[in-house]
């Protein structure tokens, strides 16, 4: 459904978080006819009084009324919901369908690890060689309050994740898969819901599209089988310069530069513009950032990691150089026996536990008969300050917690931030 299509219909706005206020704007702009109101579990939230509203304990009810119902990616699945499954849809599917014969071009990102820092490069290798493009989507402004810059030559770098794919029906014509492992589960319910969601990135393509994803990973070769388009895999090889030329850390990121490179040769980027914008790009925030050098330490922030895959994957790519570790956060029931056993084969010297998972992180690790001495810290500035006395002198301290943030902190951003202020509050 187009976004003019909304006028005159009977609308329903489900959350009113980031997305669904620039829903809002955007209906507002170009479906003045509408009539809107906003549900939101929040009954304190502020509407304009021109909108309907109905928030709070009864914010699910009588949904049944309304022409078309627009998800926020914040809502998870559930039965009043599934009640009215023929009306729902949600902002990404507003935005693909508005764009389609505009002449712009959608660039899907999407993979449980890697997305974020792959949308990045695709939107740097294409700013570098002279074209328009726009960042949009899971990491920054929501893709429909760009939805006016929709014209030909336009391409819309679009990070998508499993809550924005969800109850789409339509597919980007470029799509990107950079990894699939199970997260987000108490969210979708199951491993296969996940699935199906991160599926829809390319399961309605046509067969002139194209879609890219790591051949290292099988869930994301699993993912672009079901699409009718061109399958590309790439791998690490593919990347043009060697991880010492770039600002990047690991060697996974060989694989992240990969694909950002065949997505931006696709579009016709010379290949001397794409090496010299991988070599110039500047790593995102939280993302393996080296963030000091004291007491002798390195201190690296992988706030953003939370699964036992993304910490693996980081211990893994500083290539045996990390002294100490700092894990845990909100526990979702994660199966950390892998993450113990890398542990156990690793030279970490210690592990540093926050609460909640930590407990079951620390059995995990004495399962697999770690060496590792380990500490608990109730807060992350406790954690830090245990960090600097047992973390041998020239090696890293690694923030990688295998863990949401939310037990803790609002968002990983802040998870990180905790963590940079605790290191220099000891000087």
């Amino acid at each position: 459904m187009r976004l003019s299509e909304l006028s005159g219909k009977k609308v329903c706005i489900l959350g009113f978080g980031r997305e669904g206020r620039a829903m809002l704007a955007a209906i507002e702009r170009d479906a003045p006819e509408a009539e809107v109101t906003i549900a939101d579990i929040n009954s304190t939230i502020s509407v304009p009084e021109r909108h309907g509203k109905q928030v709070g304990e009864g914010w699910l009810q009588n949904l049944q009324h309304f022409d078309v119902i627009i998800r926020s990616p914040g809502i998870p699945p559930q039965p009043a919901l599934h009640a009215v499954k023929d009306k729902l849809t949600n902002t990404t599917q507003i935005f693909l369908d508005t764009v389609a014969g505009t002449g712009a071009v959608v660039i899907g990102i999407t993979g449980s690890k890697g997305k974020s820092t792959t949308s990045s490069l695709i939107h740097h290798i294409l700013q570098e060689g002279g074209r328009e493009s726009l960042l949009v989507g899971n990491i920054g402004e929501p893709a429909i309050a760009h939805i006016d810059a929709a014209k030909d030559g336009m391409i819309f770098v679009h990070e998508m994740s499993s809550y924005q794919l969800m109850d789409v029906h339509s597919s980007p014509a470029m799509a990107v898969i950079t990894a699939f492992f199970p997260e987000h589960l108490d969210y979708h319910g199951s491993l296969d819901a996940y699935r199906d969601a991160k599926t829809n990135i390319g399961r309605f393509q046509e067969p002139e599209d194209v879609i890219f994803y790591d051949a290292a990973s099988e869930g994301a070769r699993m993912i672009a089988e079901e699409s009718q388009g061109r399958k590309v895999p790439f791998t690490m090889n593919d990347c043009p310069v060697a991880i010492q030329e770039t600002q990047l850390i690991g060697a996974h990121n060989l694989r992240n530069m990969g694909a950002a490179f065949l997505v931006a040769r696709s579009l016709s980027i010379p290949v001397e513009t794409c090496i010299s914008a991988l070599r110039s790009f500047k790593p995102l925030p939280h993302r393996l950032q080296l963030v000091s050098e004291a007491k002798g330490i390195r201190w690296v922030d992988d706030a953003i990691s939370t699964t036992p895959e993304s910490a693996i994957a980081a211990i893994d790519a500083l290539d045996g150089h990390v002294g100490s570790i700092i894990l845990g956060g909100q526990d979702r029931g994660y199966d950390f026996a892998p993450l113990g056993e890398r542990i156990a084969h690793s030279t970490i010297a210690t592990v540093i536990l926050v609460p909640d998972s930590g407990t079951t992180i620390e059995a995990a690790l004495r399962s697999a008969k770690a060496k590792a001495h380990i500490e608990h810290a109730p807060t992350m500035q406790e954690a830090v300050r245990l960090a600097a006395l047992h973390t041998p002198k020239g090696t890293t301290c690694l923030l990688s917690p295998a863990s949401p943030s939310y037990n803790m902190f609002k968002n990983f951003e802040e998870r990180g931030r905790v963590f940079a202020e605790s290191i220099a509050a000891l000087a």
